[in-house]
């Protein structure tokens, strides 16, 4: 599954990179919003994985973007944002899910099991934005 990732913490895209890497996933990593957002444009992913807070731009408005360009590739948002109000600005944003930090590996690689267009556990449906 091709990925796009934009993290700008090290420790944190170092991370989701060790979880998805060793599984044959190939990752495309963008630090800051506009690179993310360019990448997203440019390039066909099976997932986005959007910080919320990257540097030049942030992940709802990249979110809100790709959207408006027709990007329909499932997009979740990576955050320690977690307050209802904040939840609720990501939800309008467009995000099929959203997961807070810090994350355990489990939780990313049911994530990736979800979104994955050749697993046979892709359901229709995506879990509430939450």
């Amino acid at each position: 599954m091709r990925i796009l990732l934009v993290e700008d913490n090290d420790m944190n895209s170092g991370f989701v990179v060790a979880v998805f890497e060793p599984e044959g996933h190939e990752i495309t990593l963008a630090k800051t919003g506009p690179d993310g957002l360019a990448a997203g444009l440019r390039e066909a992913f099976d997932l986005i994985l959007l910080d919320i807070e990257v540097p030049g731009l942030k992940g709802d408005a990249i979110c809100r973007q790709l959207h408006d360009a027709g990007v329909r590739t499932p997009m979740v948002a990576l955050t320690a944002s977690a307050m209802p109000d904040q939840i609720a600005i990501f939800q309008a944003a467009g995000f099929d899910e959203v997961i807070t930090k810090p994350v355990e590996p489990e939780i990313l690689r049911a994530m990736a099991l979800r979104y994955d267009p050749s697993s046979p556990e892709v359901s229709s449906a995506a879990p509430p934005v939450a």
